[in-house]
């Protein structure tokens, strides 16, 4: 297939599958946070950092290795590579469940939940481990389609079993519900796709296959656990110095502007192993023009979200949780920032330079910590807000700086000036001044974001392809 065509396609199933779970959960997320309330919503958002938690480290991100090792090992090693490191990633959570399991008491003191949540936590962490390491590996077999069937049964399957068990439960306990309605779906999916990994590749233990990957995943266990504090330590801090209510204000406005997250998800999936195509063939120029494409068609989105998300989230949420509105536009200045820093790290990435991703995100972790500790009090949650976006800023300018000065590699140049971002990024700033401006405007608002909707796919038709 032509490589146009191609991208074409893995876009349309990535952009597709995000269309329809930001959709159900559009339309089912005000359900669920109306059923649960302020207080019991922002406990099953705590839960759900833990259970990232716990599948970033005991399973030792060894998807993290996946793209890389395509270019290290020939075509007919790569499922048993795939079957053998998620078999390392299988033996470690396993070890790593029952040390908890053995201080399990302790571990639940600690983190303020019961023993029943803790396990149900590892149970849910493991099935989340195995499906983002099959996602992973889809993704870098173009195998947009099987992402797309994964992401549809999954969210599915934990929105309709959550709701039900939310109904049928006391109120004062009912989160419980939507825990056991993520915790059931993720182990049951999970443990389907791990059989499916190991049975085809048929390879447990590898030694050259697991000091491959070992290498290049601890540091990203590192990053990971540091991109976890990142997003989730507001949540986690807010709980603590202002209470349930806060956390789950905060939580539900950041769930809705991580549609942003979810966007720029589904294009990198499509982008990255693309740009692997054209760093590795050289093709410098193709690649910026490219790069220049992908920089334009996030920027329309997001400046079309900030422009929208007013009169969106007032559909969306309770009116409980409307005191939130305002952080969604701080949210969506971090994320965009997360989504220019995915540049530098995909340069990082293909050069095997996972201890400066480490190191970078471990600084943006400190940095929002720190300023979560001297914002939360005299700005409550919308300094905790100010924090992540602050820190997201400073993680890009880190890992770009890393590309231009550190990274010495004379067979692959880091192409990707300052220069290049700095207009999407002017637009972008413009589009967050246009919204407040017109805030209690709201058809100059959707008039403007239907004009730059427009715009940009009368772009995309000119020149055929959407990167």
């Amino acid at each position: 297939m032509e490589l146009r065509g191609k991208v074409n396609k893995i876009a349309f199933f990535n952009i597709l599958s995000t269309v329809i779970l930001q959709g159900i959960t559009f339309f089912t997320s005000p359900i669920i946070s109306r059923l649960l309330g302020t207080s019991n919503f922002g406990i099953a958002s705590v839960y759900n950092t833990w259970v990232s938690l716990f599948a970033i480290i005991f399973g030792l991100q060894t998807q993290s290795s996946l793209a890389v090792a395509r270019n290290e090992f020939g075509k007919e090693d790569q499922d048993k590579y795939q079957s053998s490191i998620l078999f390392l990633s299988i033996v470690a959570y396993i070890t790593l469940s029952l040390i908890t399991l053995y201080l399990l008491d302790y571990i639940s003191i600690w983190i303020d939940f019961s023993n029943t949540i803790v396990i149900l936590a590892l149970i849910q962490g493991f099935g989340q481990m195995v499906i983002t390491f099959v996602n992973v590996k889809f993704t870098y077999e173009f195998k947009a389609k099987q992402n797309f069937a994964i992401t549809i049964a999954l969210s599915l399957t934990t929105l309709a079993l959550s709701i039900l068990l939310i109904r049928i439960m006391d109120n004062e306990i009912n989160y419980m519900g939507r825990i056991l309605g993520l915790a059931i779906p993720y182990i049951v999916i999970g443990f389907i796709l791990s059989n499916i990994v190991i049975i085809k590749g048929k390879t447990f233990y590898n030694k050259e296959y697991w000091k491959f990957c070992l290498k290049l995943s601890i540091p990203i266990i590192v990053h990971s656990i540091s991109n976890l504090v990142l997003n989730q330590s507001d949540r986690v801090m807010l709980k603590h110095y202002l209470g349930n209510d806060s956390a789950g204000i905060y939580s539900l406005a950041y769930s809705f502007s991580a549609v942003l997250t979810a966007l720029w998800t589904a294009l990198n999936n499509t982008w990255v192993p693309f740009y692997y195509e054209y760093t590795r063939n050289r093709e410098i120029e193709k690649l910026k023009s490219h790069a220049q494409n992908y920089l334009e068609l996030f920027t329309v989105l997001a400046s079309g979200f900030v422009l929208l998300h007013f009169d969106v989230y007032h559909l969306f949420a309770d009116r409980n949780f409307w005191y939130g509105t305002n952080l969604i536009i701080l949210f969506s200045i971090g994320f965009y920032f997360m989504f220019l820093y995915s540049f530098p790290v995909n340069y990082e990435f293909y050069n095997k330079k996972t201890k400066l991703i480490a190191i970078g995100t471990i600084l943006s972790a400190v940095a929002n910590i720190l300023l979560n500790i001297f914002l939360i009090e005299p700005m409550g949650i919308y300094g905790a807000a100010i924090a992540t976006a602050i820190s997201y800023a400073l993680q890009f300018m880190f890992h770009y700086i890393s590309c231009k000065v550190i990274i010495k590699n004379t067979d692959s140049i880091y192409p990707l000036g300052i220069k290049v971002f700095l207009p999407y990024l002017f637009g972008f700033a413009l589009s967050i001044l246009l919204s407040i401006g017109f805030a209690q405007f709201i058809i100059i608002r959707w008039i403007l974001g239907f004009l730059i909707g427009l715009w940009e796919l009368i772009q995309i038709n000119k020149r055929k392809t959407v990167f």
